[in-house]
């Protein structure tokens, strides 16, 4: 990696610390400096903000306003600020990015300033030490470790400790050092609990040894101890301690008492970027805690291996749904297996069973499943059977069965009644508001997703709430707000992330990418996908993984990947689709083959794409297929396509689309005067629904045909509204390019030229465009 980079008239020299503005050493605190180095050093994509946060400060607990003022410094640092963000910009929900011009420089190619050393760094300006925490004393630890041995007697006279039934325990020569990828339990954090001083190591002793006897390979205790003593005075985050132990997991725990009942909180922090939550509630703090720990071990795929695995069904259930959440089927599968004989029959259980078997993708047998249990006699119960149509439902919404889905929502909620059970209450309305949308009924969907978030907050379920939160940027998006959905959607990622709830952070990884391309963010849009892409070993829908690899191979095409594109869409050509992703490897192929400079091929692929399109395949898939071989058909002077486009009632009715369909068949069929008219209809309505990818694709085709009729004065305006998104987008770069180069203005044509190039990545700049123009030039020129 470098050690120095220039821009503009700056040098940032990470060898000697200095930032160095012409001959003058800028003086910036050392987090200022931690920032404009990582953010240079990772400049080709956007920094989340949890990311930048602990290359700064080494910890990722870091308030929004700690961040934000970093960022303040640093821009004032270099000679930006937060209206023009020509250095260091923000990405909307997600965190920040580099994007001035940056020459990596080489040490022999640094050139100090007079009178300053070469490598000696001037003096940072100081900063507030991290907040300090209670850690473990040694003096403490004797005491503690006798009280727990007492404890833990107590409870071998009354409960568990003795018997045949426990596993041996491992020698100690077989607990795993730091450094074979151990997992790191705690001290348990007791809340007002003053006379159980002991579960502090207590707990965190019990909670290694039943994670020991699951088979996980845990660090020893005091191992654990020695390495909290070494960094006494400072809070270690999970991340560093997992570099500092070589391990993958860090576990930490949290008792408090509620009455007469200890409630125990256990958290594993994880290398895949998910945590895994789990609870236990009971009136003796040991039982508590052994169930919290049953829990967490299904949720991280592990045999319970405890004292408790012949529980009750309740308790089975519990483990198989903690299993289910973080998508760990196989182990959830094992835990209602395993049940007794008198167990595999009931009701509950065969539903937690097709449950597992919805979230694996096996459609068609939950169906058949979920109509058998529609005819057991448990199913006379109105809260059985609305879980029971729970399930169909989401399995009609998943196949795009929007009706029907529609209306199994609604027989729940008249199954519950609004005095009834508020969690159902608000999974009902949570689905029925997803499927009105999808309906296009937004106001009813609307109204739906509104008193599902007031439910689930009642609940006090974070987890609920968030998923909420993630419908309400679903529905955002369908109705073409797509910064609104961002937001929202950017917002519920923590909140998956923090409680392992794998299924819900890959889709909603995966939606947040297909927002962001709609804002003409194909950098973030990739991230997001990389992020679903880190935890596809963790999904066993096929479907579900294919829509990963589309929505991966997607993000490459936008920026210009194509050959790791079409190695991704190779690899999953025949894997199972569901409707909502239907011709969407198709769509690609057509992009690549007119990016790639060969226009006639691209009308090839379109033809045959078009010829057997499916009409379950969504609409707007349809239409850039057809915008795509239009304006490739433009390029290779082959005949337009004169597709069936019904003309909208008025101009301000309909989508942008359908103006652009017919401006694309008057101009196939040579009405001239209606193709312009349509053209700028589109654009009008484009820029009133504020998408921007549906402006760039009508401002794209609306400046085309008019270069192509010499309207230049007209073209200029239109290309003037979308030259902020120029930065980003090739298209619109391109556009810009052959704009200028028509018009003859060297110095601005040469400009474009360069975003061009900087953004195509292997798309083809015609040739034509990359000759400098010597005059105001005609539409051949411009390379029509």
């Amino acid at each position: 990696m470098p050690n120095a980079y220039r821009f503009s008239d700056y040098l940032l020299d990470c060898d000697a610390r200095e930032l160095r503005h012409g001959e003058h050493v800028v003086v910036v605190p050392a987090r200022v400096f931690a920032c404009l180095q990582h953010l240079l050093e990772h400049r080709e994509r956007a920094v989340a903000r949890d990311e930048l946060a602990l290359a700064i400060f080494a910890r990722d607990n870091v308030s929004d306003a700690q961040l934000s003022q970093i960022i303040l410094r640093a821009r004032r640092a270099v000679g930006d600020d937060g209206q023009e963000q020509r250095v260091i910009r923000t990405v909307p929900s997600f965190g920040f990015r580099w994007v001035a011009e940056v020459e990596p420089v080489a040490a022999a190619e640094q050139t100090p300033p007079p009178g300053v050393a070469p490598g000696r760094p001037e003096p940072a300006a100081p900063e507030g030490a991290t907040s300090p925490v209670r850690l473990v004393r040694s003096r403490h630890l004797l005491g503690a470790m006798a009280a727990l041995v007492a404890a833990l007697a107590l409870a071998a006279a009354t409960w568990w400790w003795v018997g045949a039934a426990r596993s041996p325990t491992p020698d100690a020569d077989a607990t795993p050092r730091p450094g074979a990828g151990a997992v790191i339990v705690l001290p348990t954090e007791l809340a007002q609990a003053d006379d159980v001083a002991w579960a502090r190591l207590g707990l965190m002793d019990f909670i290694g040894d039943r994670l020991r006897r699951a088979g996980l390979p845990v660090a020893a205790s005091e191992s654990v101890l020695s390495l909290l003593h070494a960094h006494a005075g400072e809070r270690i985050v999970p991340a560093r301690l997992r570099e500092e132990v070589a391990g993958d997991w860090v576990v930490h725990s949290r008792a408090l008492r509620r009455g007469a009942v200890w409630r125990v909180e256990i958290t594993a922090e994880g290398r895949d970027d998910a945590a895994r939550h789990a609870f236990g509630e009971h009136a003796d703090l040991v039982r508590a805690t052994d169930q919290a720990c049953g829990r967490l071990l299904a949720a991280l795929g592990r045999d319970a291996a405890g004292p408790d695995v012949d529980a009750g069904l309740s308790e089975r259930l519990q483990r198989a749904q903690a299993a289910l959440l973080s998508n760990e089927l196989d182990a959830a599968r094992r835990i209602l297996a395993e049940a007794p004989a008198a167990q595999r029959d009931d009701p509950d259980l065969r539903l937690r069973l097709a449950q597992v078997d919805f979230r694996a993708g096996l459609y068609p047998k939950v169906r058949e499943e979920v109509e058998r249990l529609l005819r057991l006699e448990a199913a006379e119960a109105p809260l059985f059977r609305a879980r029971v149509l729970l399930l169909r439902a989401g399995i009609d919404r998943r196949l795009d069965q929007r009706v029907p889905a529609e209306r199994d929502y609604t027989e729940v909620l008249a199954l519950v009644g609004p005095d009834g059970d508020i969690a159902l209450q608000g999974e009902a309305l949570n689905g029925r508001g997803m499927a009105r949308a999808l309906l296009g009924h937004y106001d009813g969907a609307l109204e739906d997703l509104g008193q599902a978030r007031i439910l689930a907050a009642r609940t006090g379920d974070p987890l609920a709430v968030a998923r909420v939160d993630a419908s309400l940027g679903f529905l955002e998006k369908v109705r073409g707000r797509p910064a609104q959905a961002a937001e929202h959607i950017a917002r519920t990622l923590g909140e998956f992330r923090r409680f392992g709830a794998i299924y819900e952070l890959v889709s909603m990884s995966v939606a947040l990418a297909e927002t962001q391309l709609l804002l003409l963010q194909p950098d973030e849009a990739r991230a997001s996908m990389e992020q679903a892409w880190a935890l596809r070993a963790r999904i066993s829908d096929p479907s579900q993984l294919t829509n990963i690899a589309l929505g991966r191979a997607e993000a490459m095409v936008r920026q210009g990947a194509f050959a790791v594109a079409e190695s991704m869409l190779q690899s999953h050509a025949d894997d199972a689709t569901l409707n909502s992703d239907l011709h969407r490897a198709d769509a690609l192929r057509v992009e690549m083959a007119w990016r790639r400079g060969d226009p006639a091929a691209a009308v090839r692929v379109a033809d045959a794409v078009l010829a057997g399109w499916r009409p379950d395949a969504r609409t707007e898939r349809l239409f850039r297929v057809r915008w795509m071989r239009h304006q490739a058909a433009l390029e290779a002077g082959l005949p337009l396509r004169a597709d069936a486009a019904p003309r909208p009632a008025s101009a301000g009715t309909g989508y942008a689309w359908d103006w652009l369909l017919v401006a694309m068949t008057a101009q196939a069929q040579g009405r001239d005067a209606e193709a312009g008219e349509a053209y700028r209809s589109a654009v009008a309505r484009a820029e009133q629904d504020g998408v921007p990818e549906e402006v760039a694709q009508a401002v794209y085709a609306g400046t085309t045909w008019l270069l192509a009729h010499d309207d230049h004065a007209e073209a200029t305006a239109l290309v003037g509204r979308i030259s902020p998104w120029a930065r980003q987008d090739f298209d619109l770069a391109l556009l810009q390019t052959r704009l200028l180069h028509a018009l003859g203005q060297t110095d601005a044509w040469s400009i474009a030229l360069q975003d061009a190039r900087r953004l195509a990545g292997e798309r083809v700049i015609p040739a034509a465009l990359q000759v400098p123009p010597s005059a105001p030039a005609s539409a051949d020129a411009a390379g029509h």
